[in-house]
């Protein structure tokens, strides 16, 4: 039989287990925690980005005028010479009459459909390409306001054609 050891003591300098976690013995780190910086990895740290050029913005806000202004204004004097040449015959129109109407300003009709359809792409051209100058800080304040401009493009564009061709036509004598 073996006789019962004695409860062991620990020797001096042996590691004393516990029970839970011990804690650090620098210390928990304090709230504003900095990782630790070496000067030796300091050439590692990216320098900033370069400014972007406000080009983009820039000509998409001078698309913007140029589609706003440009082409409403050439489509507001077609329609208004349009409205001055059909207006003495619009009191001869009937359901059956067509487009012989618009025979003798014909020029006219072609000015105003070629400056509609070169303001409608100028118009998306801007709206595009002033979002893009927005989104990537490239002239973002003129891609905002080309933004702006083009949104309101065709709300010019109709206002101003509906002025003119009511002044044409009231112009013409046929009111």
């Amino acid at each position: 039989m073996s006789e019962p050891q004695p409860p062991s003591q620990t020797p001096p300098g042996a590691p004393v287990w516990s029970a839970g976690p011990a804690a650090p013995p620098y210390g928990a780190p304090q709230a504003p925690y900095l990782a630790p910086q070496d000067p030796r990895f300091a050439q590692l740290v990216q320098p900033p980005a370069p400014r972007r050029s406000a080009m983009l913005g820039r000509l998409a806000l001078a698309l913007a005028l140029l589609a706003t202004v440009g082409a409403s204004t050439a489509l507001a004097v077609a329609l208004g010479a349009i409205g001055a040449g059909v207006g003495p015959q619009l009191q001869n129109v009937s359901p059956s009459s067509g487009l012989e109407v618009l025979t003798p300003v014909r020029g006219w009709v072609l000015v105003a459909e070629v400056a509609g359809w070169t303001g409608t792409v100028l118009g998306i051209w801007a709206l595009v390409q002033g979002i893009v100058a927005a989104a990537r800080d490239s002239g973002r304040g003129a891609g905002i306001a080309a933004i702006v401009i083009a949104a309101l493009g065709p709300i010019v564009a109709a206002v101003a054609s509906l002025i003119a061709v009511t002044a044409g036509i009231a112009g013409s004598g046929a009111v």
